[in-house]
């Protein structure tokens, strides 16, 4: 309703609001939310391995949005929010806050000197906010009147319900935390949580409930007192604001030592909440994982691993939907696996740079039909892609020009401001230094680009290849032994024996020349009465008086790419009849013997 006339709604949604403040009351109806539980990972039979997804009424969110701008330009002018906090603040994100703490590490390693770095989960957190102890944070913090009434009241009374496959459970009473769902909940969770770094020594950052506690190791005994006086610091802190740490000891709090060093100094064992912290070789911390020595190759193998679960189902859905769906498809459910903190990985070792192109490399053949062997480059010339590797340079330099033009954090900004020569292939590989290399290359119009819009243009172009258009055929075989056409590596016998497809020769069966692209579509006598039919076609649709006078090049173009000068509903009907040539010529009939050669 709201998309369909907003003008008409504009006024009565403005009055509502306005009296909704007045009155510092939020509405019982906005307040009632419809649960939906999420699979997260493992069994399905474990009720703690689904996340609940909140479905909330739409004018209620607006009217939260509302709130949530004017509170947040409040708090963040004020520097009321913790600068260690990157959850849920605009500019801000999970890689921003990873390449600061990687790169830490990094220059710890590059002083020989180690990192302890302890990650803990604080369990429900959003369920469990204390609403007394919200409010009097708020208040500290200068939220008082109208506005501190209505967030009172859109925090209490609320209810809700599953709702699963139609089934619909009773109304239940919400007594503490803030609702998951809404658009005010988080910002105001960030206020509970935001006094949480008061009083550490250590490094401690923050990403919503995901914190983390580092310590550069120069003294060994006085790093360790430290980070006990941190950890029984942040567990009084719990205790006050009635705040749980994951009830799994293994889980709650996890040390990683992360180390260069072959042999390690024997460092005391943490405690908190009165039990030893583990001590992990690895762990995940905002979906990366770091490893001790930040080599990153669990990451890659896992990232590989969710990447070929998906190239099974894209392998499926092949036989279903068309070139296109299945283009978007990767591009949302696979490409992401495959690239998330690349820009922090990125100088790992060719070997997992290629392992991760291959996986790119074999969704672009699913995605074309084409087969085993094609040219990587003809491949993603053919569907638009970039390669991975260019695709990390691009947004390596992006994520630079952000930093560099204050579009990020202030705590990137520190890092970009002194990068040291560093001695040890480790550190020179890592962003910072390698990107300010790559950086320092780029031109200097490049590099002082009036926006963030304009770089992210004039750098891609070079890199971007425009994809050979399909103009919508739905025929995916067709389709298919078009690209192969196209890509030059078909059952021709020019293809075949220059791929070493069991093939002595390339000359044509008909004896006169090699059997390439060209002396298929436009010369083999053994085709000449399809071919005829095709050219009559061209010859229609294009108004050409006669065929024969377009320069072989332009002709093959036209017979597999279509006429740049005419429309795509010519160009589908150009297509379609070179499908049919090929059809009729019953050449490829016996093309699936070598499709799934690997």
């Amino acid at each position: 309703m709201l998309q369909i006339c907003p003008q008409a709604l504009s006024i009565p949604l403005k009055i509502l609001f306005d009296r909704c403040m007045r009155e510092g009351s939020f509405p019982s109806i906005w307040k009632r939310a419809n649960v939906q539980p999420v699979h997260k990972k493992e069994s399905k039979q474990s009720k703690t391995q689904y996340r609940p997804i909140s479905l909330l009424p739409i004018c209620g969110k607006i009217f939260e949005k509302i709130i949530f701008d004017q509170m947040y330009e409040f708090l963040n002018s004020n520097n009321l929010i913790s600068q260690n906090q990157s959850g849920f603040r605009p500019g801000d994100s999970t890689i921003n806050q990873l390449l600061s703490i990687t790169t830490e590490i990094y220059e710890a390693y590059e002083n020989y000197e180690e990192t302890r770095a302890v990650f803990l989960d604080i369990s429900k957190a959003f369920d469990k906010v204390w609403h007394e102890g919200l409010i009097f944070k708020l208040k500290e913090n200068g939220v008082n009147g109208p506005l501190i009434n209505l967030i009172y009241s859109f925090l209490t009374d609320r209810k809700q319900r599953v709702v699963l496959n139609g089934c619909e459970s009773d109304w239940e009473d919400v007594h503490s935390g803030v609702p998951q769902g809404s658009v005010l909940g988080p910002l105001l969770f960030l206020v509970y949580i935001n006094d949480l770094t008061d009083n550490i020594s250590s490094n401690m950052r923050l990403f919503a409930d995901d914190s983390s506690l580092f310590a550069i190791v120069r003294n060994t005994q006085e790093t360790h007192d430290k980070l006990v006086n941190d950890l029984s610091t942040i567990s009084a802190w719990a205790h006050q604001w009635k705040m749980q740490f994951n009830p799994d000891i293994s889980k709650q709090a996890i040390e990683v030592i992360f180390s260069h060093k072959n042999n390690k100094p024997d460092h005391p064992l943490l405690v908190f909440n009165g039990i030893p912290v583990a001590r992990r070789k690895s762990t995940k911390h905002l979906g990366l994982i770091l490893d001790e020595r930040l080599s990153f190759r669990l990451h890659i193998k896992e990232a590989l691993q969710k990447a070929k679960k998906g190239l099974g189902l894209l392998k499926y859905m092949s036989r279903h939907v068309t070139r296109d769906v299945l283009d978007t498809m990767y591009k949302m459910y696979i490409r992401p696996h495959l690239e998330y903190a690349d820009v922090i990985y990125h100088g790992q070792n060719q070997e997992s740079m290629d392992l991760l192109e291959s996986i790119q490399y074999q969704a672009a053949r699913i995605v074309t039909g084409c087969w085993q062997g094609t040219s990587r480059i003809k491949l993603y010339n053919e569907i638009g892609w970039e390669s991975l590797h260019e695709r990390r340079r691009y947004r390596r330099l992006t994520l630079y020009f952000k930093i560099n033009y204050n579009m990020t954090p202030n705590y990137l900004k520190s890092h970009i401001a002194n990068i040291p020569l560093g001695h040890t292939n480790r550190y020179n590989q890592s962003f910072f230094p390698y990107c300010a290399s790559e950086w320092n290359e780029l031109s200097e119009s490049l590099k002082s680009s009036s926006s963030l819009s304009i770089f992210k243009k004039d750098l891609i172009k070079d890199i971007r290849p425009s994809p050979n258009k399909i103009f919508s055929i739905k025929d995916k075989h067709g389709i298919s032994l078009i690209t192969r056409l196209r890509v030059e590596f078909s059952d021709l016998r020019d293809h075949r024996f220059h791929h070493s497809f069991n093939c002595a020769s390339a000359t044509c069966l008909c004896d006169l020349e090699s059997e390439t692209t060209e002396h298929f579509l436009l010369r083999c006598p053994r085709f000449t009465q399809s071919r005829a039919c095709l050219f009559n076609t061209i010859e229609e649709i294009l108004d050409i008086p006669d065929i024969l006078f377009i320069a072989e090049d332009d002709l093959c173009s036209i017979i597999l790419f279509g006429s740049k000068k005419h429309s795509d509903d010519i160009n589908k009907t150009l297509l379609n009849a070179t499908i049919r040539f090929i059809r009729s010529t019953k050449r490829f009939d016996k093309i699936e013997a070598y499709q799934n050669v690997d």
